[in-house]
């Protein structure tokens, strides 16, 4: 190194230069630590998707380290021009920052997650009691990397003039900063094109930010829309899913039973709406049943309450099943067991979600689909009609709408008052007048669904069906006092705690008072049909609720949070997708929603939880 004389200048270009020679020594063993990720995701069978691999390999983790070095330590190195008090402040990032990357492959490993708030909440919370062995040796290696980058650090401070006689600095700065750039225009092209092998690696390092441009190329007609919506859909017909669903093919069991199903789906009806002065015909069958006080959708919508409902699945794997076009298992028995199955709805079904993977693979010979009737009077009269000409087996799935509208018919009579036709008056509560409005409507549900009931009894087929009531979500009316109304803002009790019901035949009438959810009612219907010789943990995330076995906690939430319904508490973990890398956790009173900031998750019910949210993907999933 060429000196100048002036010692505190002299001391700022060594280190400065120690410094870009100690980072480039910590890239390289970033390199090395990170190429875990690659074995982990799987490596791409493409050769485009490869080379995309190992350039956003090089280019992200020798930006990461380069931008820290920027940040941190070149500006420090004016403050301390301390040789040996410098060094010693760098060695101490260095090795945590290493140790946070090897941590972080070994939580990748497990749980294809990167360290965020929420998994560093809980490592950080552990006692040493409730480490286990794995995680105690795992952590044995950070004295040894001190160490090692302690000698790195001496090393090259004592070489310093050695290594200025290389003039490589400026080939490698440009060889990262070519595979950072071209790393992110690559990105940026597939995801235009929808070049899996590409995308799918998103999420495969932590603090990855892959740039996207689809909206810009869209703006100035670079790209065409629909003809993206078009490429996007048969890339999901020929790509293959990650998903694991089911675990094994269905198996029928030859000694199941022929029962009917009526499914009755009576969307946004609260738990507590099931009660003699609102519903007294629902109310009196569910006396006969055997019935779930404590029961609560996998989620505040109608998409992802209908899709537990129907797949048993955690709402967590609706957008890959919505991708991979597969319907649900439990469908797929009624239709190999050559029931007839019909579908009235009075919400429109064709080329949504659930045309697109609930009633997919379910032959139109086989399938009444009655949708769209605008009308639940008029949905219930055409679910009459067809049962009236079912011979044979059947299953039955019928979706009321009143209660969410809140609307009843012309000549309907209300039986609660002040309503939301009187809130012309100013003395009129408006709380009060959509809860009544909004009760008047379940009242209407409650004849209809009796209609249904009755009918069965009329056609001497009551005895021979199952009879499953209850609902999507539930619904709000500023309940706890925060201003919400209405379902989708949070995961209070208002807004998911449901009805539920089943009716057996020859069962006798039970009341069950602990927690259950939708993930419960595929399992429940296919193991007391001994209907497949299947196991269900091939099939659902859920338990039969008639062994008696139940959960200690329910798992809720949709592709943004995961949340943990418990006894006292419900602990909502948000994040943005799987492969989360940022994240928050909160956990609130379950009785009043209010925030409790005293109260932290268990390692062990995170564990169980996350095992539940990968259980049906593949331990590796295949990029094409």
């Amino acid at each position: 190194m060429l000196e100048t004389g002036h010692h505190y200048r002299d001391q700022v270009s060594k280190i400065i230069s120690w410094g870009h020679w100690f980072s480039f020594a910590n890239i390289l063993l970033a390199l090395v630590l990170a190429s875990r990720y690659l074995f982990i995701a799987e490596w791409p069978v493409t050769m485009l998707g490869q080379a995309y691999a190992l350039i956003s390999l090089f280019g992200h983790f020798s930006l990461t380290i380069f931008v820290i070095y920027l940040v941190i330590i070149f500006p420090v190195s004016f403050v301390i021009p301390f040789p040996r008090a410098l060094r010693f402040i760098t060695v101490l990032i260095a090795t945590m920052g290493m140790s946070l990357l090897i941590i972080d492959t070994e939580i990748f490993s497990q749980y294809n997650l990167h360290i965020n708030p929420i998994i560093f909440e809980i490592l950080l919370s552990k006692t040493e009691q409730e480490l286990n062995s794995d995680w105690q040796s795992f952590f044995t290696f950070i004295p040894f990397l001190f160490l090692f980058e302690l000698v790195v650090s001496s090393l090259i401070w004592h070489r310093l003039r050695r290594l200025s006689r290389f003039k490589l600095g400026p080939i490698i700065a440009i060889f990262f900063f070519v595979c950072f750039i071209f790393g992110h225009l690559l990105y940026m092209w597939a995801d235009a094109a929808v070049y899996r092998p590409i995308t799918a690696q998103k999420a495969n390092f932590p603090l990855s930010y892959p740039m996207t441009a689809r909206t810009f190329l869209t703006k100035y007609g670079w790209i065409d829309q629909k003809a993206f919506d078009k490429r996007v859909s048969e890339k999901n017909e020929v790509t293959e899913s990650r998903l694991d669903y089911p675990k094994q093919a269905l198996i029928l069991n030859p000694d199941r039973q022929t029962f009917n199903v009526l499914f009755i789906n009576a969307s946004t009806l609260r738990a507590d709406m099931l009660n003699p002065s609102v519903m007294p015909e629902m109310t009196a069958l569910a006396l006969q049943a055997q019935q779930y006080n404590q029961h609560f959708s996998t989620s505040n919508s109608n998409q992802l309450g209908n899709f537990s409902l129907m797949y048993g699945l955690s709402a967590q794997y609706a957008d890959d099943i919505d991708t991979s076009s597969t319907s649900p298992f439990m469908l797929n028995y009624f239709a190999l067991a050559n029931y007839k199955l019909g579908v009235f709805a009075s919400e429109k079904i064709t080329g949504t979600r659930q045309q697109r993977t609930t009633f997919v693979d379910l032959s139109a010979s086989q399938t009444t689909l009655v949708e769209n009737t605008q009308a639940d009077a008029r949905t219930v009269t055409e679910t009459e009609n067809w049962l009236e000409q079912q011979k044979q087996p059947w299953f039955a799935y019928v979706s009321l709408k009143s209660a969410e509208k809140m609307t009843t018919p012309t000549g309907f009579p209300a039986l609660f008052y002040p309503n939301i036709q009187d809130l012309n008056s100013q003395a009129i509560n408006r709380q009060t007048a959509l809860q009544n409005s909004y009760r008047n409507s379940v009242n209407y549900v409650d004849t209809l669904a009796a209609k249904l009931v009755l009918k069965l009894k009329e056609l001497d087929q009551y005895n021979n069906t199952v009879i499953v009531f209850t609902s999507d979500h539930g619904t709000e009316f500023n309940d706890n006092n925060d201003q919400s109304w209405g379902y989708g803002s949070n995961y209070s009790v208002p807004q998911t705690q449901v009805p539920l019901f089943i009716v057996w035949p020859d069962m006798p009438a039970k009341q069950i008072n602990l927690d259950t959810n939708h993930t419960d009612i595929v399992p429940t219907l296919l193991s007391n049909l001994k209907a497949v010789m299947n196991p269900v943990s091939d099939y659902s995330s859920g338990i039969d609720l008639f062994t008696d076995n139940f959960k200690p906690w329910q798992l809720l939430g949709d592709k943004n949070n995961f949340v943990i319904l418990e006894p006292n508490n419900i602990s909502i973990f948000s994040y943005q997708g799987l492969f989360t890398r940022e994240g928050s956790h909160q956990v609130r009173n379950r009785a009043s929603y209010k925030l409790n900031r005293k109260s932290s998750i268990q390692q062990t019910k995170l564990n169980s939880v996350l095992a539940e949210l990968n259980y049906f993907y593949k331990a590796h999933p295949a990029v094409e």
